[in-house]
């Protein structure tokens, strides 16, 4: 990994000769630090993206991941968007914490790793799906409709570059095709598929949207534990970033610890020739820290895809 530490020190050197009357916050010192990462490595996180202020954007600043997915946004029957269980957007407006798009818009601003942020839509044993499909049949996907309004309100609080499809239930390509079109044309350049299983869906969808789509998320945990990237990269008909699951769990001893995330991303280069990985998930990262910083499975990843 290449580490571009001498302008941003400079820039501090030149600064502290200057004035002396305070010092910079842990959190401030750390973003001044930031790496610009020559990987592609992209982390999830839920409560913590929303609820811990300007610290957290500055941790992930300096971490090394170059994609930030913001998870998850669920849509309600009447097209409010909820970010977990915060309502963030209704009636074509945000109406979330005042704070938040001010703290997501410095995710970008240097020096930082972060180059890309998405918004994940779904989880597991969540209808959100279900209810954009439902919302398409009754409304369309009309500039005029609650769907397009809430979801350009989104964008415009959040910056997302990309949706992230987190459909582990619906599985229907058609709505899903003609929704991602609809977030193309209001601004969010690229939509992200996050398969663990159910490869005919994907497919349809990859293949409804074509280049639309430019990176594929591969779960290889949980229930996507025995997935193979190789085998994945050739039913999509494009290399995948597949993903692993940090230290977690009541003690922190389930999951992997940045050691392991270099193993097993290292193999996968090597046999599917992988562009990059994922982390899921920042909560649990934050909580397990003595095992594994954000910075420290950055790297993992970064190193093992890149060398």
């Amino acid at each position: 990994m290449r580490w571009t530490w001498v302008r941003a020190m400079v820039a501090f050197a030149a600064a502290a000769a200057i004035v002396q009357t305070s010092q910079p916050s842990a959190a401030e010192a750390e973003a001044q630090a930031a790496p610009a990462a020559a990987g592609r490595s992209a982390i999830y996180g839920g409560g913590p993206f929303y609820q811990d202020g300007q610290g957290v954007m500055d941790t992930l600043r300096s971490s090394g991941f170059t994609t930030v997915i913001l998870w998850s946004i669920h849509v309600h029957d009447n097209g409010d968007l909820y970010y977990n269980d915060h309502l963030v957007v209704a009636g074509g407006r945000y109406v979330g914490d005042a704070g938040w798009p001010a703290r997501l818009r410095t995710l970008k601003q240097a020096p930082t790793s972060v180059n890309r942020i998405e918004v994940s839509v779904g989880a597991w044993g969540t209808p959100d799906w279900e209810a954009i499909d439902n919302l398409i049949t009754r409304d369309g996907t009309g500039s005029g409709t609650i769907l397009y309004r809430n979801f350009l309100a989104l964008k415009n609080a959040t910056g997302a570059d990309a949706i992230n499809n987190d459909d582990e239930s619906h599985y229907d390509v058609d709505s899903t095709v003609t929704f991602a079109r609809m977030a193309n044309a209001m601004g969010y350049r690229n939509f992200t598929l996050a398969p663990y299983t159910a490869v005919s869906y994907w497919q349809g969808v990859k293949n409804g949207l074509g280049g639309l789509v430019d990176r594929v998320y591969l779960q290889a945990y949980a229930g996507g534990s025995g997935n193979n990237p190789a085998t994945w990269s050739q039913s999509l008909g494009m290399p995948v970033d597949p993903g692993l699951w940090s230290k977690n769990g009541s003690d922190c001893t389930a999951g992997n610890s940045p050691a392991q995330v270099e193993s097993r991303m290292r193999s996968w280069k090597s046999s599917a020739g992988i562009p990059g990985g994922f982390m899921w998930l920042y909560d649990d990262i934050k909580k397990c820290s003595a095992q594994g910083t954000a910075a420290a499975y950055a790297r993992a990843i970064n190193t093992a895809t890149t060398s």
